[in-house]
């Protein structure tokens, strides 16, 4: 029982014991009263009728006196009036026979009145002739007692409701801060920081609030440390301090990893820009002037280059990487082209000598499956003819085993489409036991020869003919057609990926709840890219709290390599996150990634978020990850993708 309640429980009976006790009293006092009323009117009726019967006995005649005793009695209000003579023999006597009506048998048989009989004497002169007994009627007592009960029962049941209102509205004011202390304490369970601005005005409730409020700050400042903690890990381990760049061993870990055919990833283009004259510029001009340089260089790529899921790096003093995947080499040159042009800009705010600025560009096409170390010395290669051609150039290595052009794919993907060769495989996550945590999906394109491809291969073309909607739908219809199927296991969980569109899109969110407004949320689960989250916040927030609140399990995918605030881990609360696959790479070598990958745990262990590593292909990257408390995985270890479901 809550303490509200106790509280009105004790109120109403200290309040009922007093109403009870004052009704009682005042019952009581009334009966007392009133049975002195019957006794005074009896001795009253007994004295001035001895007296008339005085003047008038005979006894041998005692007609007289019974008509002058009816007389009286036949007014009412006696039980009884007796005579007798002096032997104290009954001469004469007239009882009421009258009912008490009106009044309920229970309360005449409950409460009893007493009604005092009184005595006169009769004499003749000085001679007794016998007495006269008076006993008055009660009824009359009944009927004041009844009515008197009736009034003080309406009073007190009026009052006494009045009062446990009052009480009740009072009690709910003056516990409303105990309310709030609740949702604090629960808010606290969830890991969740909830703060009283208000304080009470209660002495003892005001220093609990305030109690209270400091703890929230204390467990807040924890979280806001351990997350400021693992950002400035991130930035000592893969950022380069002057550009804000990554920093070469970041640039490859992730360009080990969007290589790797085993991760879905999309072929795209790779940009070397060099600074051919950075020395003499140092020189000159000063370190300051030319860290300041490389600064504005690396801020005119990010600006025409890097794209939501690119990457950009420098590589070493001189040289700076942009890696754009799902594009064309057409549309990074028209970009280089204007980087270029902004190096005039840079030059005028930074008053250096136009002479000194010499920066080229290479350019070149690469696919997952190809090779860091070859696509490197090809880039090198491009910049070298940049730099035969003059100062300020780019020069582009074309993919020699081409591309098809849109018309084709127009044409490959819609007949996929309409031909259902469109099909979904799945990567389980597993704990330490081998034990399935879920599935995620995956989808492949199946040619007309009857061969698979990843999404690699075919998503770069979706996006250009924007044609990611349809596909969308696809995957998810494909999905819950599955979960609806005979065939799912038990202990099954799908994990979806949302894609930008989801963001983007209002009514493909408001179709995408309808379809799933009927599905077990134990059996389905959502993924969004890190990306995301930093690049459509609000959108995105607003998805995964939408899909929350009905229920289903959601993550962030690709997490940690994304440089920014962490505390966004705190606002929209993920059940899981999926470390980036780059982190495997590097795992098991590197001392600056296990630090920051730890205080990633520390900080999740904080919330309440499970941790999954991916990319986990050998035992040794499991082990690593097991020691800094990692314990469900995802990858080649467990089991390639395998068929979901073909239509």
């Amino acid at each position: 029982m809550s303490l509200s309640k106790q509280m009105i429980l004790f109120i109403t009976s200290i309040l009922l014991i007093l109403l009870l006790g004052t009704f009682a009293l005042n019952f009581h006092n009334t009966k007392t009263f009133l049975e002195h009323q019957l006794e005074s009117h009896a001795q009253d009726t007994a004295t001035s009728l001895g007296l008339s019967l005085s003047s008038v006995a005979d006894a041998q005649d005692p007609s007289t006196m019974e008509t002058m005793i009816n007389a009286v009695f036949d007014r009412g209000y006696y039980a009884q009036i007796s005579l007798y003579d002096v032997d104290g023999k009954l001469t004469y006597q007239r009882l009421s026979s009258k009912q008490i009506e009106g009044i309920p048998d229970w309360f005449i048989n409950s409460i009893p009145v007493k009604a005092p009989k009184t005595e006169s004497l009769i004499q003749s002169g000085w001679i007794p002739m016998g007495k006269l007994v008076v006993q008055s009627h009660p009824g009359y007592a009944y009927v004041e007692l009844w009515k008197t009960a009736i009034s003080l029962s309406i009073w007190f049941l009026f009052a006494a409701i009045i009062a446990i209102l009052i009480a009740y509205y009072a009690l709910r004011i003056m516990l409303t801060p105990l309310k709030k202390l609740e949702q604090q304490a629960q808010a606290i369970v969830k890991k969740e920081y909830l703060l009283q601005d208000e304080l009470p005005n209660t002495t003892e409730f005001k220093q609990v609030v305030s109690a209270m409020n400091t703890m929230v700050h204390k467990m807040k400042d924890v979280f806001d440390r351990d997350a400021r903690i693992a950002e400035k890990l991130q930035k000592m381990a893969y950022q380069d301090s002057v550009t804000g760049l990554s920093n070469r061993l970041h640039f490859e870990m992730n360009i080990d990893t969007l290589l790797d055919p085993k991760n879905d990833t999309a072929g795209g283009i790779m940009v070397l820009l060099r600074v051919e004259s950075l020395k003499e510029i140092n020189d000159q001009c000063g370190y300051l002037i030319g860290d300041k340089f490389m600064k504005m260089i690396a801020e005119s790529l990010c600006q025409h280059l890097l794209t939501q899921n690119g990457l950009a790096a420098r590589l070493n003093g001189t040289e700076l990487i942009c890696v754009i995947p799902e594009t064309s080499a057409d549309q990074v040159i028209q970009q280089a082209k204007r980087i270029q042009a902004s190096i005039e800009k840079v030059v005028q705010t930074l008053n250096i000598d136009p002479s000194l600025s010499i920066i080229n560009l290479g350019i070149t096409d690469y696919q997952p499956g190809q090779l860091r170390s070859e696509l490197l010395p090809q880039l090198d290669f491009a910049v070298t003819e940049a730099h035969k051609l003059g100062n300020n150039e780019l020069y582009y290595v074309a993919d020699t085993t081409g591309n098809a052009d849109d018309k084709i794919w127009q044409e490959v993907i819609q007949s996929a489409i309409d031909e259902k060769r469109f099909v979904l495989f799945q990567q389980g996550t597993y704990t330490e036991s081998r034990s399935i945590h879920s599935s995620e999906i995956l989808v492949r394109l199946k040619d007309s020869q009857g061969e698979i491809h990843s999404a690699g291969y075919f998503m770069p073309a979706v996006k250009r003919l924007h044609k990611e909607v349809e596909i969308d739908r696809l995957v998810v219809n494909l999905t819950l057609h599955h979960l609806a199927s005979q065939t799912v296991k038990l202990n099954e969980k799908l994990s979806i990926n949302l894609t930008r569109s989801f963001c983007k899109d209002t009514s493909l969110q408001q179709w995408l709840f309808k379809q799933i407004a009927q599905v077990n949320p134990a059996k389905l689960a959502f993924e969004i890219p890190e990306h995301l989250i930093n690049t459509d916040g609000e959108a995105a927030r607003s998805l995964l709290q939408a899909l929350g609140q009905m229920g289903f399990e959601f993550g962030i995918d690709n997490f940690g390599s994304q440089f920014g605030q962490m505390t966004f881990l705190q606002e929209i609360r993920p059940d899981f996150i999926k470390l980036d696959a780059a982190f495997s790479h590097v795992i098991e070598k590197d001392e600056q990634t296990r630090s920051y990958v730890s205080s990633l745990v520390e900080m999740c262990k904080s919330l309440d978020i499970l941790i999954i590593a991916m990319a986990v292909e050998t035992e040794s990257q499991k082990v690593a990850f097991q020691q800094l408390g990692i314990h469900v995985f995802q990858g080649y270890l467990y089991g390639a993708p395998k068929p979901l479901l073909t239509l």
